[in-house]
């Protein structure tokens, strides 16, 4: 398939081919009905073409556009790395602002051809205006947005780009490439901007924060919020309106929070994205949360627990009946621990069911319910109505009241594998936790097979981390949890492998253990919580504290990391 050649005397120019673009989006698969019909809205009031309203709301990959632009328009795709940008836009006569604002770049001009790589190679006005300014035949490729965006940048950035001040709001406006009006294309940019850099960065969550002069865009990147972005506070509504936007919200209203999901395509992978907007005092707060389950592990052997703790979760897997618990605080890796035990189940012949508030993955073995409280659709009342559904194994997102602790305990007494969160300082303290919550310890000795507890520290950079001896605090802090000084201990440095961080990525620190018969015994004669403690810690129970030891003296992370980790 050879290049596109631009004629600019046709008469009928891309409308046709627009119209085979959308029956060729529908017919291949890769866009379904409401997408479309979404997109369209969209492109009415914006002026841009469907098929790049369906990538920019992330409907369509960048590959899929590219390939189906090919097929149309009858061009090759462009490999940057085999045909870099080799011209300089002042020679053929054009701006840069012309090229960045048709998302065109120039790849190599020759005996009065012009060879180009253009993002839509259907956009005959731009391209008709590139003839006319250069006085040369144009010959096109198509670029996929993402290869173009990092080329262009590449080639042509201006330094002023990474902090934008006040005057370069104008220049933001023209380049916006959603949405024509100025406010809301500058937050289109802005929202992308930010998505991308947490994607490169591995964060978890984007906050768009409002404040009084300026609008604060932060990422959580290994647990941590670090500054992304400071912008004016003009930017702060039309930035909070584009998420409501691909998110499905109410435009309209700000004064209640709002929650909603969307999915983004990033180099032919979804990600999965939740919205939660919440007004306040100088405008409405966004934070998404980035469900990227490619970078997500779901097997117990990669979730970077020890040993010992794996081995009694692929235990508690394997009970025919019975209830095993997670806990830990917000953020601790709960729910990822939970889909690995799910996923054990896969291609097992059980019926799987699961109830969660929210749904953040979704698996093909499991019937997935999400709880509606404003429907009266609670835990409790999916529970009940699971155990109509002979179901074998059943995940409940979280235990949080009496009424959906009783109903979980009644389903591990009568058949079923139930697996849940709880909130607890560390697994022997979900004994108490449900007590509190009304469960009798009979109820608890007859149906309770286990719990894991487990937090998340930051993973040291293996290039940069700088071995050394353990200071008097560190050999104090082993030995309150009753272990040997340890033989060495480990700091974070920096090096541009984890951006001077000295951390890169997590791992979980945790502890487990299966109820045997003696502690099932001493929980239903209603012993003192140090005999059962005794009973847990010689059936294995090893402790997070030790845990976390060992894994800071082999370098795997920080005492520091360690101590806040147990101690807060």
């Amino acid at each position: 398939m050879a290049a596109a050649v631009v004629n600019t005397s046709r008469t009928q120019p891309g409308r046709l081919q627009r119209q085979q673009m959308l029956e060729h989006l529908r017919n291949a698969g890769l866009v379904d009905v409401s997408a479309i019909a979404r997109a369209e809205l969209v492109a009415v009031r914006t002026g841009q073409p469907v098929e790049q309203v369906l990538n920019q709301l992330g409907s369509l990959s960048d590959e899929d556009l590219a390939q189906a632009y090919a097929e149309v328009a009858r061009c090759e795709i462009w490999d940057p790395a085999a045909r870099p940008i080799a011209v300089d836009p002042t020679q053929l006569g054009v701006s840069v602002d012309f090229l960045r604002r048709a998302r065109v770049a120039p790849i190599s001009a020759a005996a009065g051809v012009l060879v180009c790589a253009a993002c839509d190679p259907l956009d005959d006005e731009a391209l008709s205006g590139l003839v006319f300014a250069t006085g040369r035949k144009v010959t096109v490729l198509v670029a996929r947005p993402g290869d173009w965006r990092r080329s262009f940048e590449a080639a042509f950035a201006d330094p002023k780009d990474d902090a934008p001040a006040p005057t370069d709001e104008r220049r933001l406006e023209r380049e916006v490439d959603l949405v024509a009006d100025a406010g809301e294309g500058s937050g289109t940019r802005l929202v992308a901007g930010a998505f991308e850099a947490a994607i490169a960065a591995g964060a978890s969550d984007i906050h768009f924060e409002p404040r009084r002069n300026d609008l604060r865009i932060r990422l959580r990147v290994d647990g941590r919020l670090v500054d992304h972005r400071i912008v004016s506070a003009d930017l702060a509504a039309p930035a909070v309106s584009r998420v409501k936007v691909i998110a499905n919200l109410d435009l309209g209203e700000r004064r209640l929070p709002q929650d909603g999901r969307t999915t983004f395509v990033i180099a032919g992978r979804q990600v999965d994205v939740r919205v939660a907007t919440s007004p306040t005092v100088f405008g409405e707060s966004a934070v998404l949360r980035i469900l990227d389950r490619s970078t997500v592990p779901l097997d117990l052997d990669l979730l970077g627990l020890s040993a010992p703790v794996v081995s009694v979760l692929k235990q508690a897997a394997k009970a025919p009946h019975g209830m095993f618990l997670v806990t830990g605080p917000t953020g601790s890796g709960k729910t990822t621990s939970l889909y690995a035990l799910l996923q054990t189940f896969a291609g097992s012949p059980k019926k799987v069911l699961s109830v969660e508030d929210p749904v953040e993955f979704h698996f093909e073995h499991v019937a997935q319910t999400q709880i509606a409280p404003n429907l009266g659709l609670s835990f409790a009342r999916v529970l009940r109505s699971f155990l109509r559904q002979d179901p074998d194994v059943i995940l409940v997102g979280e235990i949080r009241d009496p009424e959906t602790a009783a109903v979980a305990v009644q389903a591990a007494m009568t058949g079923h594998l139930v697996l849940a969160s709880v909130h607890a300082n560390d697994a022997l303290a979900v004994l108490p936790r449900l007590q509190d919550m009304g469960v009798e310890p009979y109820q608890l000795a007859a149906g309770f097979r286990g719990a894991a507890a487990q937090r998340l520290v930051r993973r040291l950079c293996p290039v940069c981390r700088s071995r050394r001896g353990p200071s008097e605090g560190e050999a104090a802090f082993a030995h309150s949890i009753g272990l040997p000084p340890p033989l060495a201990a480990f700091d974070a440095v920096g090096c541009p492998g984890c951006n001077n961080a000295g951390f890169k990525g997590r791992t979980a620190i945790g502890e487990a253990f299966l109820a045997s018969e003696e502690l099932l015994r001493a929980v239903a004669d209603r012993s003192a919580p140090s005999l059962i403690a005794d009973i847990a810690h010689r059936n294995g129970l090893g402790g997070m504290a030790a845990d976390g030891v060992g894994k800071a003296i082999l370098g795997e992370t920080t005492f520091e990391e360690v101590m806040a980790a147990v101690n807060g």
